[in-house]
């Protein structure tokens, strides 16, 4: 990973150099992107188990960054003094982050979809199967539902004791 001032366990960076500020929120920036790269890699793989390792960094990572982001937007003109080329840098790696970003919303959303859809599937075939009909005692077909009904006396044969026959 891109050495940092986020490096430690700071979550903000500390300084009113605006040069040292723009590249700091530079790195913190790449290093947030190279996450989401990784994450959406997982996503992709439908490895979800394979972003967990990767959150405590993304977390402590994303509050340095907001801190940072809050700094220079409260004093817009301290970042001037850093020089366009270090700005035009971190315009060129926000595009690249925003970008990983919406990619990102993107792969969940339609994680979220298939995951949805599966359930619905899963809840009309069991439907389905509550609906259709079974065999009770007799042998003769009876809705699973009556089955299970309370009061019915389509399921109380399977539940009724064995009668012995007590003449023999």
């Amino acid at each position: 990973m891109t050495e940092t001032a986020a490096r430690d366990d700071t979550p903000m960076i500390d300084s009113t150099d605006p040069e040292f500020r723009i590249k700091a929120l530079i790195a913190l920036t790449q290093e947030l992107t190279d996450i989401f790269v990784q994450e959406n890699d997982c996503l992709r793989a439908r490895n979800a188990a394979g972003m967990a390792p990767l959150q405590e960094d993304k977390a402590r990572l994303a509050a340095a960054y907001a801190t940072t982001i809050r700094q220079i937007a409260d004093d817009r003109d301290c970042a001037a003094p850093a020089g366009e080329a270090l700005l035009s840098q971190l315009r060129s790696i926000t595009k690249i982050f925003e970008a990983r970003a919406a990619e990102q919303r993107a792969l969940l959303n339609g994680a979220q979809q298939a995951g949805e859809s599966v359930l619905k599937a899963i809840a009309a075939e069991l439907t389905a199967q509550e609906q259709a009909p079974g065999y009770g005692e007799t042998g003769r077909a009876v809705s699973s539902t009556a089955a299970q009904a309370p009061g019915s006396d389509a399921g109380r044969a399977a539940h009724r004791p064995l009668a012995i026959n007590e003449n023999a």
